[in-house]
């Protein structure tokens, strides 16, 4: 074992003699040292300048650093009392994080950084080499979620302190919105589709299941169907029907349904606009839909009525089976164009 290393600073009196002579005949594992100056006094300036480059980065970057989405931090990497010491966040880390500014520059940048120790060697050379260094990697927030990060590192020379800028960008936010513009871009294309399909298809049947079956893939459900109002018979049957590979048909389970066995979802048809529900939070009056639809596997699904001369002729759903689905204003909107385009064609066939 080392032993314990005591400094005694000698300010010349007798009793620092006495105090020195009287720890060195202790039977401690102990080194004893008289000096002239205290040997920390060092490390005391070095906590000086980083309270300094504190303030001048405050004055200087405060407003600026504010304003960015990006998480900033600078880091002493190399510190020698605490490696990775961070000596300056901006209000994006704070907000993101989840900690104080108070505890960050309490932290060590390697505490809320992923598993760094791979790439050290690579980014210490790149650093080197070329002041700078981009990696993907994770922050730990202060309730242990992983936050998906790009990391850019560059070294900087602030007032004669050579610090590390660490710039972490959400990458999660750009792949939600690279997502979008995805599903943008092929919600365009299923429209088109779809309308030249149902425009050009001698058997509309045809046309509409199949424009179903773009309808489900796209929005991830399970079924996507069609049903028809019949006001001679006052009921309503399930006309067409797209089912995800796996998934058993429920069509034949759902022909010739008397409205008045089903009031509840009638009112609801008659009001336009979109419904999207949760099957075990439908309303007590509600019970027998809830009863059909969950022998019938549905979790969560979203309708629409088709109108025709400005009264219900029917409407289309996507279902979905396995847990609830949070469908989307963009999903909503793809049906709501569906809807209407099969409101249309139903329209065209009464009069052919």
């Amino acid at each position: 074992m080392e032993p314990i290393k005591v400094y005694i600073v000698d300010n010349g009196t007798a009793e620092i003699k006495t105090l020195s002579e009287r720890i060195s005949k202790l039977r401690w594992n102990m080194h004893v040292e008289t000096v002239s100056e205290d040997p920390f006094v060092g490390e005391t300036s070095r906590s000086n300048q980083f309270y300094t480059l504190n303030k001048y980065l405050k004055s200087k970057y405060e407003g600026f650093s504010s304003l960015i989405d990006d998480m900033i931090f600078l880091v002493s990497l190399d510190d020698p009392l605490r490696p990775g010491r961070i000596v300056e966040a901006n209000n994006s880390v704070v907000q993101k994080l989840g900690f104080s500014y108070e505890e960050l520059l309490e932290m060590s940048f390697y505490s809320v950084a992923g598993d760094l120790d791979n790439e050290m060697k690579k980014i210490r050379a790149d650093l080197q080499i070329k002041g700078m260094c981009t990696t993907d990697s994770f922050l730990t927030m202060k309730s242990g979620e992983k936050l998906q990060v790009e990391i850019c590192l560059k070294v900087l020379d602030l007032q004669n302190s050579i610090v590390t800028m660490v710039v972490a960008r959400d990458t999660g936010a750009y792949r939600k919105i690279a997502a979008e513009l995805q599903w943008r871009e092929n919600f365009e294309r299923v429209i088109s589709e779809v309308s030249g399909a149902l425009k050009e298809y001698e058997n509309i049947d045809d046309a509409i299941e199949k424009a179903l079956g773009q309808l489900g893939m796209l929005t991830s459900a399970d079924r996507s169907n069609v049903f028809l109002l019949d006001y001679r018979t006052n009921s309503t049957r399930n006309t067409h029907e797209w089912c995800r590979e796996g998934v058993m048909s429920a069509k034949p389970h759902l022909q010739n349904m008397p409205f008045d066995d089903f009031s509840w979802w009638m009112k609801e048809m008659k009001k336009g606009g979109v419904h999207s529900y949760v099957v075990s939070d439908l309303p007590e009056e509600a019970s027998r839909e809830a009863e059909v639809l969950s022998q019938l596997g549905i979790v969560s699904l979203v309708v629409i009525p088709i109108f025709s001369r400005q009264r219900p002729v029917g409407f289309v759903g996507l279902e979905r089976l396995n847990g609830q689905f949070d469908w989307s204003r963009a999903d909503i909107e793809l049906l709501e164009v569906f809807a209407g385009l099969i409101s249309g064609v139903i329209e065209y066939s009464r009069f052919m």
